[in-house]
């Protein structure tokens, strides 16, 4: 994972970051309320806290990229995942025979 950061004033992303935390449970619970087809005040709170909450983190916050290119490369070479890949043991024997 690479991380983007948005600003290199430390405070500010500190700041946008912590907004984060803070907003993502106000999405949730909005998410929640909107699949009950509940629109009352609670849903119309939770969206605009998380609408106001995400805006600082838009600006300044952390970014995170993920290169599946490098991590499927990565992988390839792990014994373990190559196991649970196969139907074969490492002698070549499939599992349902033994």
């Amino acid at each position: 994972m690479n991380p983007i950061h948005q600003t290199r004033i430390l405070p500010l992303r500190w700041f946008a970051n912590a907004c984060e935390r803070i907003a993502y449970p106000h999405l949730t619970k909005s998410v929640y309320l909107d699949e009950e087809h509940d629109y009352g005040f609670r849903y119309k709170y939770h969206a605009k806290m998380w609408s106001i909450l995400y805006k600082p983190y838009q600006r300044w916050g952390t970014y995170y990229s993920l290169e599946l290119d490098q991590l499927i490369e990565g992988l390839k070479d792990d014994p373990v995942v190559e196991m649970l890949g196969s139907d074969y043991d490492k002698d070549g024997v499939a599992y349902w025979e033994k």
